[in-house]
């Protein structure tokens, strides 16, 4: 007999260096990953376009769907490429900030030459950031992790550099993240880079874009045009990593179709025990309007070098699902990390014992004044009252059911849709089993109850009791056992 997905919550994986083999790759679909990031800060097209075949390949031959989310850098500033792999950043040192135009440019030739600078030289990758600081301001290296201070300008210093002193130090790699928290840079969320990079991702066919470093709607607005200027309207995911995004949410959900907690780069933009009340603050606004959240970054960070997670990090995943999270994300866990399959196995587990708990735990407020919204409560409700074991929702867009997952029901949403897209991208929300039926375009609703009772009946699915949404004003209850 054939079983849906074990846990509703959907998990995304960022695909990397240690995922990136064929069998990793089956496993970690297999066990549960719905959605494979690719962070196109990191390689170039070549590398991305195997990685995108590697995807596509291992899924067609686990017979599972997974949708690709494609990340655009945005305005990242990060550490350009050093003198050897990493260093180390000592507490007190002083270190001279050089002003670079891309993360693998090179050294300025006279620092290049100098075999051992009395100073230690750090290239940064963006021109005008010399110019935004002043002295006292804060900058965070690694995540926050690394701490440095600007210090009074060096008089005899050439331009595009400033002198810091570390308070905090660690070890500093190549492509590292730097934040500048609370300093206007005075640059466009969307740059050039992202131009060609969002080409070349919807070029290769991927359903999903995240736009890093969303500052308001008019990012997400600048995206969607350029997309569809090129012919593609993409399924956009909003990274939340500023603050400005934080007071802007509701905005940005109203042109977004997903947003992203990234706790990362949004823990270094606002103080960091503000956090968690931020996480439950952009998730409940997400799940008032139907719009899909993925809770992100080290969700189970220590597996990245150990094969067990700590019990911090599994509370962690608990709480975003019982906050009312879509998805959960796994980043170096899976990308780098030594254990990216377990890190999968552990998030599904974590997942599907949370998730028994869930009943009567949360329920988004039935307030419907739509006649969808309206259907959806009632579809929500009858499936509860009649103990109904799935909600079955014919849908070309995917919108009749996302209004449904809204409501978190205890039922399978098992939404039938006659586009490949379509089943791609509810691959984001929580508790729907999107299952693609070409023949169907543009049946009559009629046509679908039968479509419904084939489907259950090839895939073996334990039978009982389901409600079907029959267009946008009517429910019927079908008997899967007998099909009446």
């Amino acid at each position: 007999m054939a079983l849906l997905p074990r846990h509703k919550t959907r998990i995304v994986c960022t695909i990397g260096p240690a995922s990136q083999a064929r069998g990793t790759l089956e496993r970690m679909i297999r066990d549960g990953m719905d959605v494979a990031r690719l962070n196109l800060a990191h390689g170039d097209f070549e590398s991305h376009r195997a990685t995108i075949v590697a995807i596509r390949s291992a899924a067609a031959r686990v017979g599972l769907g997974v949708t690709l989310l494609a990340d655009l850098p945005g305005p990242k500033l990060r550490v350009g490429r050093l003198a050897s792999d990493q260093i180390e950043l000592k507490q007190g040192q002083t270190v001279r900030l050089l002003a670079l135009d891309e993360p693998e440019s090179p050294m300025p030739e006279a620092a290049a030459r100098m075999p051992t600078p009395r100073m230690l030289e750090l290239p940064l990758t963006l021109p005008s950031f010399p110019d935004a600081l002043k002295a006292g301001d804060d900058i965070f290296l690694d995540d926050g992790l690394i701490r440095l201070r600007v210090v009074a300008p060096d008089k005899n210093a050439r331009p595009g550099r400033r002198l810091a002193r570390v308070l905090v130090g660690g070890l500093l790699r190549s492509r590292d993240g730097v934040a500048l928290p609370g300093i206007d840079l005075g640059i466009s969320t969307f740059t050039s880079r992202d131009h060609e990079l969002l080409a070349f991702a919807l070029s290769e066919g991927i359903e999903a874009i995240g736009i890093s470093f969303v500052q308001g709607p008019q990012d997400i607005s600048a995206v969607r045009e350029a997309a569809a200027t090129l012919g593609f309207d993409p399924f956009i995911v909003a990274k939340i990593e500023r603050a400005q995004a934080v007071e802007r949410i509701d905005a940005i959900l109203e042109v977004s179709d997903a947003i992203m907690v990234a706790r990362g780069d949004l823990g270094v933009d606002i103080p960091i025990e503000r956090i968690t009340v931020a996480q439950k603050l952009l998730i409940a606004r997400a799940n008032a309007v139907g719009k899909p959240v993925i809770t992100a970054t080290q969700m189970l960070e220590s597996m990245t070098i150990h094969r067990r997670p700590s019990r911090a990090e599994v509370a962690d995943v608990s709480n975003a699902i019982l906050d009312g999270t879509d998805c959960v994300m796994l980043s170096e866990e899976t990308a780098i990390g030594r254990y990216p399959v377990e890190a999968v196995t552990v998030m599904s587990r974590v997942a599907d014992l949370t998730e028994r708990h869930l009943p009567g735990t949360y329920r988004p407020p039935m307030n419907a004044t739509t006649v969808r919204g309206v259907l959806a409560e009632e579809a929500t409700t009858t499936a509860e009252r009649l103990d109904a074991r799935y909600i079955i929702v014919p849908t070309e867009t995917g919108t009749a059911a996302r209004t449904i997952a809204r409501l978190r029901p205890e039922a399978w949403i098992v939404a039938f849709s006659p586009f490949e897209e379509t089943c791609r991208r509810l691959q984001f929300s929580r508790g729907v089993y999107p299952v693609f039926v070409p023949e169907a375009v543009r049946l009559p609703m009629s046509n679908w109850h039968n479509i419904a009772r084939r489907w259950f009946r090839e895939q073996k699915l334990r039978p009982g009791l389901a409600v079907m949404v029959q267009g946008d004003n009517r429910l019927e209850v079908i008997d899967l056992a007998t099909g009446e």
